[in-house]
């Protein structure tokens, strides 16, 4: 029950986010941990916590799906059905979205007393004085500030 109240206030930021911010509610999905959504193991962590989380926020009513696979989620017919793809640790989404998105994206942190937004890169002192980097992430980042 740890997980599914834990899972529960991550749907409830996002689901607010999207109510207050985009003016929808959010079609969410789920990745699971194990890379495949499969293990031969008797202790099968999708089965046992993420299915059961899932289930749990569905009968309160949050569209929310999963698990899914990691490595099919991000494709593009599987990408048009959800709004968020919520994985569960960082380089599970972070290496799609960039591949997919390349500077295209904005991080947005919920769950703090303010609104987070930052670029989808984080900082890289060897470009320093060099001017090399693409500022197309700080733009969107400051556009999505500017029209919220």
């Amino acid at each position: 029950m740890i997980k599914a109240k834990k899972s529960l206030g991550q749907n409830f930021l996002i689901d607010n986010f999207y109510k207050k911010k985009i003016g929808r509610k959010v079609k969410i999905a789920v990745t699971g941990l194990n890379p495949h959504c499969e293990s031969i193991l008797k202790f099968n962590e999708d089965e046992k916590i993420v299915k059961p989380a899932i289930n749990f926020l569905k009968k309160r009513g949050y569209k929310v799906n999963g698990p899914f696979s990691a490595d099919t989620i991000f494709l593009k017919q599987n990408r048009n059905k959800y709004d968020v793809i919520l994985g569960m640790y960082h380089d599970q989404v972070l290496s799609p979205m960039k591949t997919l998105k390349e500077y295209d994206a904005i991080n947005i942190t919920l769950g703090l007393p303010f609104l987070r937004i930052s670029p989808d890169h984080g900082p890289n002192k060897k470009m320093i004085n060099k001017n090399l980097s693409n500022p197309l992430s700080l733009t969107k980042a400051i556009k999505f500030l500017d029209t919220r």
